[in-house]
């Protein structure tokens, strides 16, 4: 503290200590807010406050403390350190990146807050950001497991799974009774498509930690139809039971329900589902539809067919980007891995970056931070620089010679409005199913916990047709020529499909594009096992061995049940 603060002010700070020690929080804001009065200059004792307001629960008030220290002393890197904190406990991760940073820098010594920041850019900015800061805190702290699990875990998010691999595999020679190393070892594995040496680590967690659902749960995805009779007996026990939370609850009845549907046990895989389903609810709450269409509505009444026409003036012209959109399980994986074994092709997985962009946009009206984010608004001069950042993530492993680049996030079909500003001269392909078979795919998947519409059949129906207006709206307004593809059509002619999609992405045939299953590579989506099979028809019309389950859905497209339902 400087010697040029008021002499009465140390005695309040000493005063401020004491009641702390106390758990006398009130006494301790009465006198640390007496002293920033009489010290109004003082960066240190507003961030002192901070603190105290922190603990206390406030975290609105401590957020103006430590804004209040940054102004007053932009040197400061404790202020910004506790800023960072702040906004991340609040939920506010991007926000967190910045004053994160500058903290980083001012301080790089901080291992603390070096933590702080590469969770931040994990969770909120760029896989390939976070990177380096995992490897310099897995640097100075070798044998934490935290660290090993969360640098693991970005080096699968940027397809370096044999790396992670590695890494894993490190670890755990040097702490083999580690479930946790275990786990993450095996869904590398699966990433990798090594089945057998999943099943061995899935298995040496479970042996490590008895009655655990995530490694019982992996091990019911592998096998499924051919899982363990005692694996099943014991996710059956267990979900059976009261001493599992709906997190465990959820993920075990997913996986249960699709053993049961692999054994042709239907109601009993409906049941498993529903309750995962339920489980999950309780975890996030109810889908707010109302909300959401209303979201929909400002976005589509902004981007009209007169703003899109400026892409060509505001936009990137690279003819590169490829956006592969539609309902989760309508093929997406499927096309992408054919496409993506195109000699002049890159597929660059589902990137988060269009969603990233969206969140920050600096001139947006709504609350395009809330899943999904939907942005009823831009301003013309953000467009440029939103394309330059997108293109460098969308291309950054892709080959020189690359043609043609494929993000296949399928709910981008939220911002193909902002991807349509960004670049004119993209492609887009609209994968389309049979919205029967797209719903059960979804009711008995294990999403992400944003995804509230998934856990209702009802409320999968609402989220289709959504879909299906927005991407009819694209369709009368983007410029950009776009390829609608149905999932039955490309099972039943996967040639000649194909050749329809390569046609329209001007790129020559290439007969590798029905072998991608020979080298599939490393596979991230619940689809990972599917694509390293030959195209078949299997999973085609699946929605009737479930028919009992459907009339929620089918009331909530808004079709009669007795109808023949075309996925077209």
């Amino acid at each position: 503290m400087s010697s040029s603060l008021p002499p009465a002010v140390d005695p309040l700070r000493r005063q401020a200590h004491a009641a702390l020690r106390a758990g006398q929080l009130g006494q301790a804001l009465e006198a640390l807010r007496a002293a920033c009065a009489m010290a109004p200059a003082s960066a240190e004792l507003r961030c002192e406050l901070g603190r105290v307001l922190a603990v206390a629960g406030q975290a609105a008030a401590a957020r103006d403390a430590f804004e209040t220290a940054t102004r007053l002393d932009p040197q400061l890197a404790e202020a910004w350190h506790f800023l960072g904190l702040n906004l991340g406990q609040s939920g506010q991760l991007e926000a967190a990146i910045a004053p994160l940073r500058r903290a980083r820098a001012l301080a790089p010594d901080n291992l603390r807050t070096l933590e702080l920041l590469a969770q931040a850019e994990f969770e909120a900015g760029d896989p390939a950001d976070a990177l380096p800061l995992w490897q310099a805190l897995h640097a100075q702290r070798p044998d934490d497991e935290a660290t090993v699990l969360r640098l693991g875990e970005t080096l699968n998010r940027l397809d370096r799974a044999a790396e992670a691999r590695e890494l894993y595999a490190r670890a755990l020679a040097a702490r083999p009774e580690s479930p946790g190393l275990c786990v993450a070892l095996a869904q590398t594995e699966e990433i990798l498509g090594e089945r057998d040496a999943a099943e061995a680590a899935y298995r040496r967690a479970l042996a490590l930690k008895p009655g655990w659902a995530y490694p019982l749960a992996g091990l019911l995805g592998l096998r499924r139809g051919q899982a363990a009779q005692a694996d099943l007996d014991q996710a059956e026990q267990l979900l059976t039971g009261t001493r599992l939370d709906d997190a465990d609850r959820a993920l075990l009845g997913y996986e249960l329900g699709k053993v049961h549907d692999a054994r042709g046990e239907y109601r009993r895989a409906m049941a498993a589902w529903d309750t995962a389903n339920a489980a999950r609810r309780r975890q996030v709450g109810e889908p707010d539809v109302a909300a959401l269409e209303r979201r929909v509505d400002a976005s589509l009444a902004f981007f009209d067919r007169a703003l899109l026409a400026r892409a060509g003036e505001l936009g990137d012209a690279d003819t590169r980007p490829v956006f592969v959109v539609g309902m989760p399980r309508s093929g997406t994986t499927l096309l992408e891995r054919i496409v993506g074994a195109h000699p002049r092709a890159f597929a660059a997985g589902e990137l988060p970056d269009l969603s990233i962009i969206a969140r920050h946009l600096p001139h947006g009206r709504g609350q395009p931070e809330r899943w999904p984010h939907i942005p009823e608004d831009v301003a013309p001069a953000d467009i440029a620089p939103a394309a330059r950042r997108y293109l460098a993530a969308l291309t950054r492993h892709a080959p020189a010679d690359a043609l043609r680049v494929l993000d296949k996030y399928p709910m981008n079909y939220y911002l193909l409005g902002l991807a349509g500003l960004m670049f004119p001269n993209a492609r887009i392909i609209w994968c389309r199913r049979d919205p029967r078979d797209v719903a059960i795919s979804i009711y008995g998947e294990n999403f992400a916990l944003a995804e509230r519409l998934a856990t209702r059949m009802d409320g999968i129906g609402h989220l289709i047709r959504l879909q299906e207006r927005m991407m009819a709206h694209w369709r009368q307004v983007l410029p950009q020529p776009m390829l609608e593809l149905h999932y039955e059509d490309l099972a039943r002619d996967p040639e000649g499909q194909a050749r329809r999609v390569l046609e329209f992405l001007g790129l020559d045939w290439d007969p590798a594009c029905l072998r991608f299953h020979e080298d599939a590579g490393g596979v991230q989506t619940p689809s990972r096992w599917q694509v390293r099979q030959p195209v078949h028809t299997r999973s085609v019309g699946r929605w009737k061995h479930y028919e009992f389950a459907l009339a929620p859905l089918l009331e909530a497209l808004g079709r009669d049940p007795d109808a023949p339902l075309s996925p077209a």
